[in-house]
């Protein structure tokens, strides 16, 4: 519900019907609602990082794992309301700045192992600055994320997309980008 509604037009009173438990039920297992909010976001927290684990797991090259990461993303950015985010940096600025620190550790852990396993199987180039690329990708995401540039959800999943298919083809190598293309072929999004 804070990610499709925002946090500030949700009350502990819309949380409990939706959970189909009384309010008081509720503040047994949380002390108000900052708490409750820091919870759901150490889930998500969490649940990004099994995603990563489990699309190392599956993906055959690092090309791969950053496609189905970029899936992920996506498919969370595009179900989080635009007020969610910047709700979170005006009014949580604690759990906002906690979430901006994990998330670019986890995140940038990711790239880098991922950078350096796509120039290990020459799906990427070899001359990739990896700090380099990873903080420019870090910054601009932060303006599609937290900024609350775009105030049109549309206009926001087709940056980020931008943003993703920009990243890939900076990457690829000629193996790499054969096998783009053979993805977006099968998968038109």
């Amino acid at each position: 519900m804070f990610f499709t509604y925002g946090i500030k037009h949700i009350t502990m009173d819309d949380i409990a019907k939706k959970c189909g438990v009384s309010k008081k039920t509720i503040y047994k297992y949380f002390e108000n609602k900052d708490d409750l909010l820091h919870q759901v976001i150490e889930l998500q927290l969490k649940e990004l990082k099994e995603e990563i684990s489990k699309n190392k797991q599956v993906s055959e090259n690092a090309l791969k794992e950053l496609i189905l990461f970029f899936e992920y993303i996506n498919e969370i950015s595009f179900k989080t309301s635009i007020s969610f985010g910047k709700e979170l940096k005006k009014y949580y600025p604690t759990i906002f700045l906690e979430i901006i620190k994990h998330k670019n550790a986890i995140i940038t852990s990711f790239f880098t192992e991922n950078i350096s396993k796509g120039k290990e199987e020459g799906f990427y180039k070899m001359d990739i600055n990896t700090a380099e690329i990873c903080e420019s990708f870090n910054d601009i995401s932060k303006i599609i994320f937290w900024d609350g540039f775009f105030y049109n959800p549309e206009t926001k999943q087709n940056s980020l997309k931008f943003l993703n298919s920009l990243f890939l083809h900076r990457l690829v190598s000629v193996k790499g980008l054969d096998t783009l293309n053979e993805h977006n072929k099968h998968n038109i999004v």
